[in-house]
């Protein structure tokens, strides 16, 4: 048992050695770091300006809303006094609720 558990574990060993082995004979590229962190320093402080103008962009569309919410409020109670007011009218007309008026107003 403790053969076959040394088989596999130099198996294994042998096989991450075997990928390894290109990287171990590398030299990192300073230049080529540097000059990559830039090109990322460059995109991330252009993405930090999208984000905030896409920030601005969403508090003016939400201040717009509040203002389009209050307006929708007010004429929809505007369209439910008028509403009461005209089933008022009719009632002291004597019409029924669906009846309408042959003669239009000019």
């Amino acid at each position: 048992m403790l053969i076959l558990y040394l088989a596999v574990l130099t198996a294994a060993l042998y096989f991450v050695l075997r990928l390894l082995a290109p990287e171990i004979g590398r030299t990192p590229n300073v230049d080529n770091a540097g000059s990559r962190i830039e090109k990322l320093e460059k995109m991330l402080a252009e993405k930090n300006r999208n984000i905030q103008i896409l920030q601005t962009e969403l508090e003016i569309f939400h201040a717009e809303s509040k203002d389009f919410d209050t307006v929708k409020t007010v004429l929809d109670e505007e369209i439910k006094r008028l509403k009461e007011q005209n089933r008022i009218f009719r009632s002291e007309l004597g019409l029924p609720a669906g009846q309408l008026k042959e003669n239009p107003v000019v």
